[in-house]
């Protein structure tokens, strides 16, 4: 990423020399934005931001609808990456010390395992610190009764179903719950710009093998609609564009949609019996291939090796794969939006620090399986556990004679954070995770990165996944998720 900063440093200082020698002087917007790329080639992203804030409200008013464009996108790398690093080490002392009944000791151990950006100077820690340390260490967790509550609310979501036998032959798409949904925007007018055009993708239920019935039922105002839904690829999206000119009202938006989702049991593999890979068919090159975040790299090759030793069996060693990252990766929420400004792969984050969330994990799992030849990817939308539903990934390995296969680590890993769950229940939970999933599943996209419809033209709030609505427009300097989502609302109900 830096790279292609200072290319593009040196081409704009270019352009602006000549502008020059031509008697036309540099403007303030035009200095201002040089100092930020500068300050962001440089590293200090604190000072970039700041920067990128000034210079853009000057060149709308210089006009200069060249670097407008450069100075959002500038504005928006930087914002990720100052939001999710702002965290100080004294932030994290005084807060750990007032939340929990912990030792320096502790704190010093902690402090040495959370994420931390070097910023114009100083060291800054990843803002949601607290998620990390209380999955690095479980007496913490123990000490928060919610989090132990949610904890518990969905091993038991997934219990209900670990102890059922699956079926040993035929389909393993078996116990479906019909879920209805509504989506709805209700943003005050006063939080938009007068003009422009506010660009929307609305995530909407995509058809595959373990959910059908697939329906969009109502959109207001259809006037909106620019891309009916895509409900037959890779990634579920509704495309819409609000002229903001003509909104002379709050944005309220409504989009019904009907799917069914199934529990997946592939309790029938042999894993004697998995046939053999078809090396040259699109689907083991795609998904083998190593991609922008289920990135392959030398010693992620060298740790899949590592994991399964001398077993060649594929589902054997998605097995082991599977086993290593629910006992070995710490959970941990993940800074999305620093990574993909930073060029990084989530994959590479991953292995390289040793924790990730849900999605993080996923693409961790597909990069291993996808080292050793074994088609993988990181499937998700929503996990809809009743009472705590929520965003959410989980992976998928491919076997030819059986199809796409589920596994879940993180929900895993739930089984690791309660100590009233005996040896075998914990073992039976973790087994159940690989090879099958609860029905209570969303499912918006087959893999991550998939590209919305049509195609985003600059970065939005999350580019690997569409669990929220994703938004464009020219007219805001930053993010328009920041205005929109907190007015967005999505409701689930299960159908008798």
């Amino acid at each position: 990423m830096k790279k292609a900063l200072l290319w593009i440093f040196c081409l704009i200082a270019l352009m602006m020399t000549a502008c020059s020698s031509g008697n036309e002087v540099r403007t303030t917007g035009q200095n201002v934005y040089l100092r930020a790329v500068a300050k962001e080639i440089s590293g200090d992203y604190v000072s970039a931001f700041s920067l990128y804030q000034q210079a853009l409200p000057l060149l709308r008013q210089e006009g200069h609808e060249g670097l407008i464009r450069e100075c959002r996108i500038g504005w928006k790398r930087t914002f990720l990456i100052v939001q999710e690093f702002a965290a100080t080490e004294q932030d994290i002392r005084d807060t750990l010390a007032q939340t929990f009944t912990i030792t320096e000791e502790q704190i010093n151990n902690l402090i040495s395992r959370i994420a931390y950006l070097d910023m114009g100077g100083s060291r800054y820690y990843f803002s949601d610190f607290m998620d990390t340390v209380i999955h690095l260490d479980l007496t913490l967790m123990q000490q928060l009764p919610a989090v132990m509550a949610r904890n518990r609310l969905g091993y038991q979501a997934v219990a209900s179903f670990v102890n059922i036998p699956g079926p040993t032959s035929g389909s393993p798409y078996i116990n479906p719950i019909s879920y209805e949904a509504v989506a709805t925007y209700a943003v005050p007018r006063n939080l938009l710009p007068a003009d422009g055009l506010l660009k929307i993708w609305q995530p909407v239920p995509i058809v595959i093998d373990s959910q059908t019935e697939v329906e969009i039922t109502q959109v207001l105002p259809a006037d909106y609609v620019v891309n009916p839904a895509t409900i037959g690829g890779n990634l579920g999206d509704i495309y819409l564009e609000v002229p903001l000119g003509g909104l002379s009202g709050d944005l309220n938006i409504t989009i019904r949609f009907k799917f069914k989702h199934y529990e997946q049991r592939f309790t029938m593999i042999d894993p004697n019996n998995v046939g053999d890979y078809d090396k040259s068919s699109d689907l083991y090159r795609e998904f083998t291939a190593s991609r922008k975040d289920i990135r392959i790299t030398p010693e992620i090759s060298d740790k899949a090796r590592q994991i399964v030793g001398s077993e060649q069996n594929p589902y054997r060693a998605a097995r082991l794969i599977y086993d290593y990252i629910v006992e070995q990766v710490t959970y941990s929420h993940m800074p999305y939006g620093t990574v993909e400004s930073l060029g990084i792969p989530a994959s590479v984050y991953v292995h390289e620090h040793g924790f990730g969330d849900c999605g993080a994990q996923s693409m961790y799992f597909a990069a291993l399986c996808s080292a050793l030849g074994i088609p993988a990817r990181a499937a998700g939308g929503y996990q809809l556990f009743p009472g705590m539903e929520g965003g959410h990934f989980w992976a998928e390995f491919y076997l030819p004679n059986y199809g796409w296969v589920p596994v879940d680590t993180s929900v895993a890993q739930i089984a690791n954070y309660l100590p009233e769950l005996t040896p075998a229940q914990k073992q039976a939970f973790k087994g159940y995770l690989f090879g099958s999933l609860d029905p209570y599943r969303w499912v918006v996209q087959k893999d991550v990165d998939m590209p919305f419809s049509p195609p985003v033209t600059e970065p939005t709030m999350m580019m690997l996944a569409l669990q929220m609505p994703a938004a464009l427009c020219d007219e805001i300097n930053g993010f328009p998720e920041e205005v929109i989502w907190p007015y967005y609302q999505i409701q689930f109900t299960p159908q008798p």
